[in-house]
């Protein structure tokens, strides 16, 4: 985010504020048309504070959006619009009048990025401010959580909960306190997140070496003989015919008796680490060593492993030295852990698709801060080929198209968000192209990479821009060539799939055309994406395989998958059911 520099002798902000802070708080959506509650006089503080500390002024966007966060509301405000401030300055005002604030993000690299970026800040207000990341030992965390202001991924915090909750000394726990929460990226955290347990995972003693028998049990079996998948994709069974492969070469044992459960409980598994879970997709393999990847981050997720055998299991597939099985301790769902807070503010780029949803679950009412500067950004309809491979061959020709004029161009949600396909896809790009890759296998390196695919010429293929909150600046980190990138129509977002939902799409479409900057985004899609083969009806799945000519038909048929994946989540939500039997759970 650019802001403009100023002397701090220019702001009369005492008598500014009370002009719009405490105005009706219009937001486009919302059901609340009420003067803000918030102290003008606190927040002129913390106005001050900013450009003592930080060295530029808040936009009236940001400090109307800080304004709405601390009255409650969930704040929507458009990607590069300077979400990290306004939510900063509202907990600077939650400090000031003697309130502990958590600002909860969805990862700790922007964590601890936010924290120390508006350290200034909060340091010229006289507050404290600390982070914790999944490195922090118990001492390393104890300590941050006294601090005003505790930057943290709300995974960590949901941890430290169970982690307590297992420690029989007081002097184990480091006790956070849920007073106030901020939560960024909130429809990511409290919607998509909203049901995923959080689980915190003991060692079982167990031997797990029958996993490795397991695992060369399944190997004969085949898919519809021996054993068949769900509609989503989320669960394995063996059917009659793999029941009886499996007790044949298992010595002619009955995989139903007592004595023989542990083996039926290793085949299980050992299947389902086959079928189910997939390297470079699921994880990676790593000095002898699995490491999980956050599919919806695009990071692997340290010092995490999946509970009850199935990591075991994934070690067993890769012919790894098998580690102890994990077991189950407790688990909370991201909702649960939010809902202990006593206050609860959120903003997001895309709240408003959702604001019926943070009702329903929260209690919690939305609204929208217009952009700074009006939006001049081109977003050409989504284009949908009959197979993955014509929309590949599409891919690479636009790619090759922008990059010839010198506009930089940034790929992301590569296929199914793998490793293994973001890589592929930059082997049919000309060498000399120099494209650029980020996905879990480099992601120390994101910040570097993507502050510059805003360059001349760039091209930059990413499995997933989802709480990356690195600002693509035209021209490069210091914009030193903006005017030349300007020329070429600024920044080209092209996706190569939709996603699971509407909103996640019109968030991509947001790294495009920031803070009033041109750009275009492009939007891919094939009737052989899995979005569409896992979620539209049987008549379309028919349709589909007669052939689609008409590219209307291939719209409707996408909008309509889209539609059903948007349905069935929301109603796991309602239902509260756990989205997959692999979550994650802490070591």
């Amino acid at each position: 985010m650019t802001y403009p520099r100023v002397d701090s002798t220019e702001l009369d902000l005492r008598r500014r504020l009370p002009r719009w802070a405490s105005r009706m708080l219009g937001f486009a959506g919302s059901t609340s048309f009420r003067k803000s509650r918030v102290d003008a006089g606190l927040l002129a503080q913390v106005n001050a504070a900013v450009v003592q500390g930080l060295g530029y002024a808040p936009f009236e966007e940001q400090i109307t959006a800080a304004a709405a966060l601390h009255d409650g509301h969930a704040v929507e405000m458009d990607t590069g619009e300077g979400k990290t401030l306004a939510g900063a300055m509202a907990a600077a005002v939650f400090a000031l009048e003697g309130r502990h604030v958590h600002v909860l993000s969805v990862n700790d690299y922007l964590a601890r990025r936010d924290a120390l970026w508006m350290q200034p800040m909060f340091r010229a207000l006289g507050l404290n401010v600390s982070w914790i990341d999944q490195n922090s030992s118990a001492e390393d965390r104890r300590s941050p959580y006294s601090a005003d202001v505790v930057y943290a991924s709300f995974s960590e915090v949901g941890y430290d909960v169970l982690r307590d909750r297992q420690s029989e000394r007081a002097g184990d726990r480091v006790d956070p306190r849920f007073d106030v929460a901020i939560v960024d990226e909130a429809d990511a955290v409290m919607i998509d997140d909203g049901m995923t347990p959080l689980v915190l995972a003991g060692t079982d003693e167990t031997t797990s070496e029958s996993l490795a028998d397991a695992t060369e049990l399944v190997m004969a079996l085949r898919r519809t003989v021996h054993f068949e998948l769900d509609g989503d994709h989320a669960t394995v069974s063996l059917t009659d015919a793999g029941i009886d492969l499996i007790e044949a070469r298992a010595g002619g044992v009955n995989l139903y008796d007592g004595e023989h459960s542990e083996l039926l409980t290793d085949v299980n598994l050992a299947l389902h680490a086959r079928e189910l879970v997939q390297r470079d997709v699921d994880y990676l393999v790593v000095d002898d060593g699995i490491r999980l990847i956050n599919t919806a981050r695009g990071r692997v997720a340290q010092l995490q492993r999946w509970p009850d055998g199935l990591h075991a299991a994934v070690e067993a597939k890769e012919r790894l030295p098998i580690t102890p099985r994990g077991m189950v301790l407790d688990q909370i769902t991201v909702q649960d852990l939010l809902l202990r807070y006593r206050s609860l503010a959120r903003m997001s780029g895309t709240i408003l698709p959702v604001a019926d949803e943070l009702q329903e679950f929260y209690k919690l009412e939305s609204g929208r801060v217009e952009r700074h500067r009006p939006s001049i950004r081109e977003d050409q309809p989504v284009r949908v080929f009959p197979t993955d491979e014509e929309k590949t061959v599409a891919i690479v020709e636009e790619v090759l198209r922008r990059h010839g004029i010198g506009q930089p161009v940034l790929v992301a949600r590569v296929g199914t968000q793998s490793v293994a396909e973001s890589e592929a896809l930059v082997g049919k790009l000309p060498a000399p192209l120099g494209a650029r890759v980020l996905n879990a296998r480099n992601d120390a390196d994101e910040a570097k990479i993507i502050a510059g695919a805003g360059e001349y010429g760039a091209v930059t293929i990413s499995t997933q821009m989802s709480g990356r909150g690195t600002d693509i600046r035209l021209g490069g980190a210091d914009e030193r060539d903006r005017d030349r990138v300007v020329a070429t129509g600024g920044l080209a977002v092209i996706a190569t799939a939709l996603y699971p939902s509407a909103r996640l799409d019109l968030q991509l479409r947001g790294r495009g055309g920031r803070q009033g900057d041109p750009g275009t985004t492009l939007l891919f899609a094939s009737l052989e994406d899995e979005l569409v083969q896992t979620n539209v009806t049987e008549g379309a799945l028919h349709s589909i395989a007669r052939g689609v000519t008409d590219v209307r038909a291939r719209g409707r048929i996408v909008q309509q998958a889209q539609a059903i994946a948007e349905s069935v989540r929301l109603d796991r939500h309602r239902s509260r059911r756990y989205p997959s039997p692999t979550a994650r759970a802490d070591s």
